[in-house]
């Protein structure tokens, strides 16, 4: 029996319905290396999108950018919104 390489490929995920979108962050050998990332990304994704929910109205039960914000804030704003979660995939390749 061969021993398999593995292989930790990072990613992030968005949008929803027929907008859903991966993202390919980049590969690596070491477990660790990708924990660590996502980890990371996944805290710092959290702490930007509660700093930017000072920003957002829940007009009609829908939750947007207030208009008072929208030209300084909305790019920002949205492209968060869009992003879902950054996790890694493990892929076994054979030698």
């Amino acid at each position: 029996m061969k021993i398999m390489d593995v292989i930790y490929i990072v990613k992030y995920c968005g949008g929803s319905y027929e907008d859903y979108y991966n993202t390919i962050i980049f590969a690596t050998t070491k477990k660790t290396t990708a924990t660590k990332y996502v980890t990371k990304f996944n805290r710092i994704l959290k702490k930007w999108k509660d700093y930017y929910k000072q920003f957002e109205t829940d007009e009609m039960g829908m939750v947007w950018i207030n208009k008072d914000f929208a030209n300084n804030h909305f790019d920002r704003w949205y492209s968060l919104q869009n992003i879902t979660r950054c996790y890694y995939e493990e892929i076994e390749v054979r030698q």
